[in-house]
């Protein structure tokens, strides 16, 4: 996989429901094509909204990680 340029890191571990997604939503439709948005995320059920989102968006999850508690996805044009 070629090097994607992380355009934007969002810290979304204190928020959950309609949130993370409304943040991640405007900053999706800035990115270019190999660049990604990294975003953390505090719980599991969280990231299982975004990832729901970001597929029916059209996205890609570029990479999908645990650290710690918290869950890391790399979010790319799809």
């Amino acid at each position: 996989m070629s090097q994607l340029k992380i355009y934007k890191e969002l810290d979304l571990t204190s928020s959950s429901c309609a949130g993370p997604i409304g943040e991640l939503s405007g900053v999706l439709e800035e990115i270019r094509e190999g660049e990604a948005v990294k975003v953390i995320l505090g719980d599991e059920a969280t990231k299982k909204d975004v990832e729901a989102f970001v597929k029916k968006k059209g996205y890609k999850i570029a990479q999908s990680t645990q650290e710690g508690k918290n869950f890391v996805l790399l979010i790319t044009k799809g």
